[in-house]
């Protein structure tokens, strides 16, 4: 058993299955071996740079090798990975910098159409006229961007070029004795996600966290050192860099991606034999529904989640007596094990609780701790009683940037996740949120985040954004907009600007306009945020 760190893994690796694949991307292949010797490479540039244990550094990259590359060589030293969506606006780069007190951000020099040294000077006012190290008032702690640039591809004078063909004053020896003073217990990785107000809510988790929870969900996906599994998670959230990567390189599977779609994507997965395929589950429906689709050998699939794919011993007779984890950036992915075949008496089961993994349901109203299981107790069942789930584990996220412990954890230790749960006969049942977050696309939103920006807009008086239960997505923002008196609102004109302050996923897809005298209330005078939701339906239908 190796020990819970990022350089144990990595040495692991390179020991053990050099030349096996760790990441096919399309025509593109990337050993664990190669892998290995580049991200030992990058982090020794690192260390010459200036860049410790303990430093905080961005990784702004696509679902690529230069994100392994990056995060990987960040933690092999102990410094600390801080993902920013591949996507971010600018705005959303800024807020994410001076909340992280990024020392180093790392991206791409471009990626699809977008050019990132546009955005980064929009993020960054002044860093076009300075060279390293910066002095930005905006962003204090900011000294280096760092760029992966295409061979022959241009670079600003602002930012320095990646590049791995060059040789480091930093030595091998000098590299390990600075991986040796890793622990376990060392922050790795800040994972960014909505919080329940408009400030960013930057997740912490150590070293030990990423690879004891890489085990576990291998373990819970049956995954083996054969697996070869399709995700089109990023690597920048908990379900890519997790549930994903991690999940898969502790047990030396390989990572399928591309950037293809419909039948070409098709192709793709077929000629890879791949093994399990883990997607959004719109994205599956239309692999399943491409006219080529029938016709396709997948007599390698046995994992996973396109159950249209699997073969019939580990295909669910119906879909709804599979019980699909849950779980959330705080307890760094799913807290629950994958079940494929539940009893009728479990449908809609969420599954059990992982090993290292305690419980307890606590009354929403008065506090009062209605029932408590300890580590993995397989047997919880709380007699039909529905109350707030509170977890401990370990794997639990170490804390929060700028939050203190007792902001984010009980004077006895335990994590509110904010989940009204009740658990029979082990499993899990899920009766919604105990606040307004919204789940669009499987990734939190928070509702201030989308008004404050909506709020900006000349001639909007008030703004509510909720959540809409989507067929496809399972909710999509939406938001209702009270206009100033005498002026005329375009829906579509206020989607524009938000889609250029907020990550797609976070635009609402649904805006109604709507006077203050028509918006629903409740007795206490609050909008009712649950009749806004049926008016947001009823414009979208």
């Amino acid at each position: 058993m190796i020990e819970p760190t990022i350089p144990a893994l990595l040495a692991h690796a390179k020991a053990d299955h050099p030349d096996r694949p760790v990441l096919i991307l399309d025509d593109y292949t990337t050993s664990y071996g190669d892998l290995e010797a580049k991200s030992a490479l990058f982090a020794r540039h690192l260390l010459a740079a200036g860049i410790g244990k303990g430093g905080r550094v961005g990784v702004m990259l696509p679902n690529d090798e230069t994100f392994l590359i990056s995060w990987l060589g960040i933690a092999q030293i102990g410094a600390i990975a801080i993902t920013l969506p591949s996507l971010a606006t600018a705005p959303e780069i800024a807020k994410i910098a001076r909340h992280a007190d990024l020392q180093l951000l790392i991206a791409p020099r471009q990626y699809l159409h977008h050019d990132y040294t546009a955005r980064l000077a929009e993020a960054f006012p002044g860093i076009a006229s300075q060279t390293p190290p910066y002095r930005l008032s905006d962003v204090p702690f900011l000294r280096m961007v760092w760029l992966w640039c295409d061979e022959g591809g241009d670079c600003p004078g602002w930012a320095q070029r990646i590049d791995l063909t060059a040789p480091s004053p930093i030595t091998a020896e000098m590299l390990a004795a600075c991986e040796a003073a890793v622990h376990p217990s060392d922050p790795a990785g800040i994972i960014y996600t909505s919080g329940s107000t408009a400030e960013p809510k930057g997740v912490i988790h150590s070293q030990g966290s990423f690879i004891r929870q890489g085990l576990k969900l291998a373990a819970s996906f049956d995954y083996t050192p054969g697996e070869r599994a399709f995700a089109s998670m990023p690597f920048f959230w908990v379900g890519g860099l997790t549930t994903t990567a991690f999940c898969l390189m502790t047990v030396g599977g390989t990572i399928l991606a591309s950037r293809k779609s419909g039948a070409e994507l098709l192709d793709f997965i077929e000629a890879q034999r791949t093994t399990a395929v883990v997607s959004w589950a719109h994205i599956m429906r239309a692999m399943a529904d491409d006219p080529s689709f029938p016709g396709r050998d997948w007599s390698a699939m046995r994992n996973g989640l396109f159950y249209e794919a699997l073969p019939a011993d580990r295909k669910p007779s119906d879909p709804s007596l599979l019980a699909t984890p849950i779980g959330m950036t705080e307890t760094n992915g799913p807290y629950t094990i994958v079940d494929r075949h539940l009893t009728e008496e479990h449908r809609g089961s969420l599954g059990r609780l992982m090993p290292g993994v305690a419980a307890r349901l606590v009354d929403p109203d008065n506090g009062a701790v209605l029932a408590h299981w300890p580590d993995g107790d397989r047997y919880a069942d709380s007699a039909g009683q529905v109350g707030v789930l509170h977890l401990r584990s370990d794997v639990m996220m170490l804390g929060m940037v700028w939050r203190e412990h007792a902001d984010v954890f009980t004077p006895d230790g335990w994590y509110d996740s904010c989940d009204l749960i009740s658990f029979k006969h082990g499993h899990i049942h899920y009766h919604g949120r105990a606040d307004d977050l919204i789940k669009a696309h499987g990734a939190n939103v928070s509702p201030r985040e989308v008004e404050n920006v909506i709020a900006q807009l000349p001639g909007v008086a008030a703004v509510h954004a909720v959540g809409v239960p989507d067929a496809q997505r399972g909710a999509v923002v939406g938001a209702v907009v009270v206009p100033e008196p005498g002026c005329n609102l375009d829906p579509e004109a206020i989607q524009a600007a938000a889609a250029k302050a907020l990550a797609s996923y976070k635009v609402p897809r649904i805006v109604l306009i709507c006077a203050a005298s028509e918006l629903p209330v409740l007795p206490s005078s609050k909008v009712d945020r649950r009749a806004l939701v049926k008016l947001l339906a009823e414009a979208s239908r």
